[in-house]
């Protein structure tokens, strides 16, 4: 006793296939970068270009610029405290 539900799936004869390059030749942007005119603009907030990756490259510049701080005043600090001129 059998009960096979599935259906079997009809041939289309018509694909398309969506041109991300607007015509351009993909030969033509293939290689070690990306070059340029050759991808798409970013339409998830997760996508290369997007305001998500800005903001990490912001809070990576921010978290930077917070640890140079701290170095440089903690060899301010050591300085002071072995200069033997005070």
């Amino acid at each position: 006793m059998s009960t096979d539900t599935t259906q079997p799936i009809a041939p289309t004869t018509e694909t398309t296939i969506p041109d991300l390059l607007n015509g351009k030749d993909y030969s033509a942007c293939i290689g070690l970068y990306q070059k340029p005119g050759c991808g798409t603009k970013p339409v998830l907030s997760g996508d290369r270009g997007g305001p998500m990756q800005l903001a990490v490259f912001g809070i990576l510049i921010a978290g930077i610029a917070v640890i140079a701080i701290r170095i440089a005043r903690s060899v301010r600090a050591r300085d002071r405290a072995l200069d033997p001129t005070d």
